[in-house]
C-alpha cells in the first residue's frame, strides 16, 4: 500500500476520531443540525483520503466517485435503495437535505492534503489499527442507532403509520437546563431529540425520560414533526395538539400529560378497503385462473405457499406490495380489495384474482 504512512496524517486521524465520537455520542446526546453536518464534513474528508491511500493510482477517480455517491445518497433518488437495504435487515438512515452539499468542499481539501508531502515513521501495528478503525467509522456512521436498552420503568409513546407511504417522525423531548436543574433525574439518555422511520402500517416506540411513577410534565418545547421521504414537513404536533390526538395505550381513551403511555397515529388515512391489515392472511387464486398462486402475508413477512419459497421481507407503498426476494425484487399493485376478494396486478404474473383462505 504505497503512501501508507499518510494514514498518520493528523487531519485524517482527527477526522476519523470526530466521525466516531459524533456518531456514538454527540448525535445521540444532542441530535441536531450541527451533529448531522459535522459527520458530512469530516466523513467527506476521511473517506476519499483513506481509499486514495489504499488505491493511490485511483486518487482522482475516488474523489470524483465520492462526490457522485454523496450527491446520490443525499437525494430522493436513493430512497428505493435505502428501503431495500432496510428490508434486508440492515438499519440504514439518512435525511434529504440539499444544504448538506456544502460539505463537499471537504473532498477538495482531502485531494490537496494528499498532494502535499507528509511523512511520519509509525510502527506497523499502528497502521493496522488505523486501518481497522477507519473502516469501522465509515460503516458505523450510516447506521441508525438503536433504542437504549433500559426501557422498563419509563413512560413511552407508540407512533403508528396508518398511511400508504413511508414517513419520518422527529420527536423533540429535550428538557431545558432550568428543568434539568430542578429535576436532575430527567437528564438521562432518553432526554433527547430522536428520529424514527415508519413503513406503511409500521409502528415504533419512543421511550421518554419520565419514570412511570413520576408526574413530571412534558418539556415546554415538546413537539412531533412528521416528514415524507423527501424531507417535506407534513404535520407538526404541538404539546396541546399531541394530547388532543394521542390515546392512552391501555384503554384507547384520550390522554393527558400525566398518562403512563401514549399512542399517536400519523399519516394520511387510506380507504378502509385498502388498509394494510385487511391484506393480512393466506390468499389463493380463483379456481378458474389459468395461473395458480397461493401466498401468505403478515405484518413481518411475505411467503409464497404455491409455488413454495422462503419467507421474505416486504413493504407496501401506495397500495403496491414490494417483495424483497434474495436476488430480485417483485411488485404487485393491489387493484381491488373487497372483503375476502383480492385482485393484484403483478409485474411478473400479470393480474390475478384471489380469495382469502383464512385470516
Amino acid at each position: 500500500m504505497k503512501g501508507k504512512y499518510k494514514l498518520e496524517h493528523p487531519v485524517f486521524i482527527l477526522s476519523v476520531v470526530i466521525l466516531i465520537f459524533n456518531d456514538f455520542y454527540l448525535k445521540h446526546t444532542f441530535h441536531n443540525t450541527f451533529t448531522g453536518k459535522l459527520s458530512d464534513f469530516v466523513g467527506l474528508f476521511a473517506f476519499p483520503f483513506f481509499w486514495s491511500i489504499v488505491f493511490p493510482r485511483k486518487t482522482v477517480h475516488i474523489h470524483l466517485f465520492t462526490i457522485g455517491l454523496f450527491l446520490f445518497w443525499k437525494s430522493e433518488f436513493s430512497e428505493p435503495l435505502i428501503d431495500f437495504i432496510n428490508l434486508s435487515g440492515l438499519n440504514t438512515f439518512r435525511t434529504v437535505d440539499y444544504t448538506d452539499y456544502f460539505a463537499m468542499v471537504s473532498v477538495l481539501l482531502s485531494y490537496f492534503a494528499l498532494r502535499r508531502p507528509f511523512h511520519f515513521n509509525a510502527k506497523p501495528i499502528l497502521l493496522k489499527v488505523l486501518f481497522v478503525i477507519s473502516i469501522f467509522s465509515f460503516v458505523a456512521t450510516t447506521q441508525k442507532r438503536g433504542a437504549p436498552s433500559y426501557e422498563d420503568g419509563f413512560k413511552s409513546i407508540d407512533v403508528y403509520n396508518q398511511g400508504p407511504k413511508k414517513l419520518t417522525v422527529i420527536i423533540d423531548f429535550l428538557y431545558d437546563k432550568a428543568s434539568l436543574h430542578v429535576d436532575s433525574s430527567l437528564n438521562n439518555e432518553f432526554n433527547r431529540l430522536d428520529t424514527i422511520n415508519l413503513l406503511p402500517g409500521g409502528s415504533e416506540r419512543f421511550i421518554t425520560p419520565i419514570p412511570q411513577v413520576d408526574s413530571t410534565k412534558f418539556p415546554l418545547s415538546f413537539k412531533v414533526t412528521v416528514l415524507d421521504v423527501y424531507g417535506k414537513k407534513l404535520k407538526t404536533y404541538s404539546k396541546k395538539m399531541f394530547f388532543n390526538e394521542a390515546k392512552t395505550e391501555y384503554n384507547g381513551k384520550s390522554s393527558n400529560e400525566f398518562s403512563s403511555s401514549w399512542n399517536l397515529v400519523v399519516g394520511e388515512k387510506i380507504p378502509e378497503q385498502l388498509s394494510v391489515y385487511n391484506i393480512y392472511g393466506r390468499w389463493k387464486t380463483e379456481k378458474s385462473s389459468k395461473k395458480q398462486h397461493t401466498f401468505e402475508i403478515r405484518e413481518q413477512y411475505y411467503y409464497d405457499v404455491d409455488p413454495d419459497s422462503d419467507v421474505n421481507k416486504y413493504e407496501i407503498q401506495d397500495s403496491t406490495i414490494i417483495i424483497a426476494y434474495p436476488k430480485i425484487q417483485r411488485r404487485g399493485k393491489v387493484v381491488a380489495l373487497n372483503g375476502r376478494n383480492l385482485t393484484i396486478r403483478w409485474d411478473d404474473k400479470g393480474t390475478l384474482r384471489y380469495q382469502k383462505l383464512y385470516d
